[in-house]
């Protein structure tokens, strides 16, 4: 087959990632084929290969953030990632980083490190979907990324901004980790902000 048809027929179904199941059913081809077809186009460049099964055109790159949902799921954009989106963090932030109720992982791909922290099943709310991808709510993308200070995998910022943000749905976001010294956390930093004001 050849590649101009491949891209074709995957640019017409709207396909921007995909993997070989997405696609077997619009070409003829067996299993092995494809899979021959595949690596074939990997190493001329044409597909990316960002995670194990995981492909797109190389000329037709996804949006990180939609990568980031594709490539471990379940998963939402969150910590840092979010907090920068909606500006509570003025850093701009190169790695992106999600919540998700799997195993913590760390994959590198176009250069860019996409990070998953594993949070407990019933944290794992808070979320909107955005164009492909989901992302937290800022309340709840702050109380993630407090959670993780809390545990001391984080350091602290002390340059968020949360003036903008729903003190009840913190709470409400707060409580569904459980955690105590998290608590103490969120009382403190919005304790703090209220004595900046």
């Amino acid at each position: 087959m050849k590649y101009i048809q491949f891209r074709d027929t995957i640019k017409n179904k709207g396909l921007i990632i995909f993997s070989k199941d997405d696609i077997a059913p619009l070409f003829d081809l067996t299993r092995e084929g494809l899979t021959s077809q595949l690596r074939r186009y990997k190493l001329k460049g044409y597909l990316r290969n960002p995670r194990r099964g995981v492909f797109y055109l190389t000329e037709n790159p996804p949006d990180h953030y939609y990568l980031a949902y594709k490539i471990y799921n379940p998963s939402y954009i969150s910590f840092e990632s979010a907090l920068s989106y909606y500006s509570i963090i003025p850093e701009v932030v190169y790695a992106i980083t999600s919540a998700t109720t799997k195993s913590t992982r760390t994959f590198l791909a176009d250069g860019i490190n996409f990070t998953y922290t594993k949070i407990k099943s019933p944290a794992f709310i808070g979320f909107i979907k955005k164009d492909h991808y989901l992302i937290a709510h800022p309340e709840k993308a702050l109380v993630d990324y407090m959670y993780l200070v809390a545990l001391g995998k984080k350091k602290m910022n002390d340059r968020l901004n949360i003036s903008s943000l729903d003190r009840e749905k913190v709470n409400r976001y707060t409580a569904s980790f459980d955690h105590q010294l998290l608590n103490t956390r969120i009382w403190q930093l919005f304790k703090s902000s209220k004595n900046k004001q």
